[in-house]
């Protein structure tokens, strides 16, 4: 009978359901839903439970001690201690570990006392019988029991080899004969219980027992080079062999006993050869072979792993890299040229190969190439600088002749190993990389440095250089393939410039060709922001020709600066475009502290520019309408002339500094208002009348009772009439202001001498008028708010 799962009763509320209903009439539970069917499964499975709990409580004693209900969830038992398997490995390692000592006790104790024939016997008998029941074992599937009696068996075998040496059987063989008998002899066992056991135990005897014969023979012979060559030799050919035989740690094991024998040879071979770097000393005496062997022997593995890629490759890439070593070897001790030239022979040799070969397999060549970069790059690296020191020439700017000549610099290195070497790097560049032509083309500019560089460390005119390099920047620009170039183009030419400074008139030639390749790039630029870069380096390369161009004319410098300051000035005007006018301001700036700071009359000479500057100012601010803006700083720099030259001439009066500028700002306020019937008179005359009053009130501040005191109150007078009669709000607004201001330092030297009855009597009468007036004064504000509403 169902305690749980009843079709007839909601799980719910317990309500009874009629046949084929969907949702429960009682509490509307949505019985077609698929959580539905799931939960009527598990109720199913709880009253099945609850069956077998019945059953089982019946059988169950009574007086068993039971648990609270409900029980706790039984988790699966950890494992704990060892394993079952790990049990008869330990106990088999430590019967062969016991049988070997035994053995060795043995040959100890009882060798002295049995008869040739016993100990014989014994012997035989033991390793036999290991050997068996150890191949036995192992057919059997027992893996672990055969392997321990493998490894005693092996293990006798080298002490029966020790014994038969004892007894005189081998002849009284010497230590390192009798390893490497013995390792021969295990070697030949191992080899055979491999095969036919296939065991892990001989296979490693095996492996290992092959260095020990190395070892044995090595310490015995003259040569112990070619007995490591013949060992890594010897496991290559184990390897080989074993390697599809299923003998996997037979074959891992040979190969890394290989490796590390090969490893062994190749730092020898290297240390001898390094010792005997000559031609004669490395091929004729043959201290360069057996480092030429190692890179061969390197190579043997391509016999069994040629469809692993990435080892094939990396396996060709070090034997074709020390190869070429060894090679280049015999130029280490040449000195840095022909070490360089080895290099370079390298370095084209393989640049050629990685041409030819397919780009899976590129990555072979590279190395060499590395390798014959390396003092290719080192020689370019310790020329590049003295190239450079040699072209900037220490002499003064604009001291030297159109014919001086560099310097004849002592180098360690041939100085066309710079140009050479660099195209050789660049080729070796552009061989590892795909050739677009921005890179060819960048290539052949750093080809072309490399040339020029190489002209610079010989003593040439200075203008073959300045030649070179300024022709390679015009080509650049002329090119306009994009700002790439353009940029490229513009930095040689500044180096040209740079180079030329000695030279006036050579700096003049190159700051002309500066100015054409401005003109061109901003005028025929093809890429985005060619007119902006032309326009900002064109007044700056055109002050650069004006200032040169004087110099190499013999004009004294402090009269350098206004021609420039005029060229530049004219041609902001003329190209009214932000960035020719941010390099104009720029060069102007500069040219104009070059005359001035070696001017014999400084204040004059700053005057004078300043002048200039601001009359070429103001006049953009007038010839374009949409600079009108400039009319400010125009207006400032000839105003900060005008105090430069009034401070030289010692005037201290402030009213020779703000009248003219205030005056030309009411100048500039009235025409304003003649066109602009709407413009206020605070906006258009306020700075100009507060620029004329202002100042003189801070000094008449100070000396109250002086002429300038009834000047300055006599024009606030007339300002407050003016503006009254007017209408306009500025002159009687600051006439007022300054004159009131005025009035009252006046009366303060007096206002302290006045009795105190009288200040009293004073603001008492002045309370009482204020408060009989009071409706009379509020109708006369009303009346003077609408005549300042209709003041302008």
């Amino acid at each position: 009978m169902p305690r749980f799962a009843d079709p007839f009763v909601c799980p719910s509320c317990g309500t009874r359901l009629p046949v084929q209903v969907s949702r429960c009439p009682g509490c509307g539970l949505d019985l077609g839903h698929p959580l539905a069917a799931e939960l009527f499964q598990t109720l199913t499975t709880a009253d099945g439970l609850l069956t077998q709990l019945q059953a089982a409580s019946v059988a169950m004693p009574a007086a068993v001690e039971r648990t609270a209900y409900p029980a706790p969830a039984v988790l699966p038992r950890q494992p704990r201690g060892l394993s079952g398997a790990s049990v008869p490995r330990i106990l088999l390692s430590l019967g062969a570990l016991c049988l070997l000592v035994a053995a060795v006790i043995f040959l100890a104790v009882a060798w002295t006392w049995l008869g040739v024939g016993g100990r014989t016997a014994v012997l035989v008998a033991l390793t036999a019988t290991s050997g068996g029941l150890g191949v036995v074992l192992g057919r059997r599937g027992l893996q672990v029991a055969a392997e321990s009696l493998i490894t005693v068996s092996l293990g006798l075998l080298i002490l029966d080899v020790v014994g038969a040496d004892n007894a005189g059987w081998l002849g009284g063989l010497d230590p390192a004969a009798l390893v490497s008998v013995a390792s021969a002899t295990v070697l030949v066992a191992g080899l055979a219980l491999s095969v036919t056991t296939r065991l892990v135990a001989p296979q490693l005897f095996a492996a290992v027992v092959v260095s020990t014969l190395g070892l044995g023979i090595a310490v015995t012979t003259e040569r112990p080079q070619l007995v490591a060559a013949l060992v890594a030799v010897a496991y290559a050919v184990l390897a080989a062999t074993t390697r599809r035989t299923g003998l996997v740690v037979l074959w891992v094991s040979a190969a890394v006993g290989g490796a590390w024998w090969w490893f062994w040879f190749a730092v020898s071979g290297l240390s001898e050869a390094a010792d005997h770097t000559t031609w004669g000393g490395l091929w004729l005496d043959g201290h360069g072979y057996p480092f030429l062997v190692a890179a061969l022997l390197l190579l043997l593995p391509l016999l069994v792993v040629r469809t692993q890629d990435a080892l094939v490759r990396a396996l060709i890439t070090t034997s074709i890299a020390m190869l070429t070593f060894l090679v280049a070897l015999p130029a280490l001790d040449e000195g840095p040229t022909v070490l360089a030239l080895a290099g370079l022979a390298a370095l084209t040799v393989w640049t050629v190969v990685t041409l030819v070969v397919p780009p899976r397999w590129r990555v072979v060549p590279m190395v060499s190439m590395a390798l014959g970069a390396l003092p290719v790059a080192a020689v370019v690296l310790v020329l590049t600088p003295a190239a450079v020191a040699n072209a900037l020439d220490t002499t003064s700017p604009f001291a030297g002749t159109l014919d001086l000549r560099l310097d004849d610099p002592v180098l360690d290195a041939a100085p066309a190993l710079l140009a050479v070497g660099v195209a050789a790097l660049v080729a070796a560049g552009l061989a590892l990389v795909r050739r677009t032509p921005g890179h060819v083309v960048a290539g052949g500019v750093i080809v072309a440095v490399g040339i020029v560089g190489t002209l610079a460390l010989h003593p040439v005119p200075l203008w073959v250089v300045t030649a070179a390099l300024a022709a390679l920047g015009a080509a650049l620009v002329g090119v306009r393939r994009g700002p790439g170039e353009t940029g490229t183009g513009g930095a040689v030419l500044a180096a040209a410039g740079v180079v030329a400074l000695p030279s006036a008139t050579l700096t003049a030639l190159v700051a002309a060709l500066v100015v054409g390749a401005a003109v061109l790039t901003r005028w025929r630029g093809t890429f985005d922001g060619a007119a902006e870069a032309g326009g900002l380096v064109l007044p700056m390369a055109g002050g650069a020709f004006v200032w040169s161009t004087l110099a190499a004319l013999d004009v004294s410098t402090e009269w350098r600066g206004l021609p420039v300051l005029v060229v530049v000035g004219l041609l902001a005007i003329a190209i009214a475009a932000p960035e020719v006018e941010t390099g104009a301001a720029a060069t102007g700036f500069l040219a104009a502290s070059g005359a001035v700071a070696v001017a014999g009359d400084q204040a004059t000479s700053l005057a004078v520019h300043l002048t200039v500057a601001g009359a070429l100012v103001v006049a953009s601010a007038l010839v374009h309408p949409d600079r009108r803006i400039f009319a400010w700083p125009g207006g400032a720099l000839l105003a900060l002339a005008t105090w430069v030259r009034l401070a030289d001439l010692g005037v201290e009066a402030p009213e020779a500094y703000t009248l003219p500028i205030a005056g030309a700002l009411l100048v500039v306020g009235l025409v304003q208002l003649r066109r602009d019937p709407t413009v206020s008179t605070q906006h258009a005359l306020g700075p100009g009348l507060v620029l004329a009053t202002v100042p003189s009130l801070l000094w008449v501040l100070v000396e109250p009772v002086s002429p300038r005191a009834v000047l300055l109150g006599g024009a606030c007078l007339t300002l407050v009439l003016l503006g009254t009669r007017l209408r306009w709000s500025a002159p009687l607004v600051v006439g007022a202001a300054v004159g009131g201001v005025l009035v009252l330092r006046e009366l303060a030297p007096y206002a302290a001498t006045v009795p105190q009855w009288v200040l009293i009597g004073i603001a008492g009468t002045l309370l009482t008028v204020v408060g009989i007036t009071w409706e009379s004064r509020l109708r006369d504000v009303r009346t003077t708010a609408g005549y300042l509403r209709q003041l302008r």
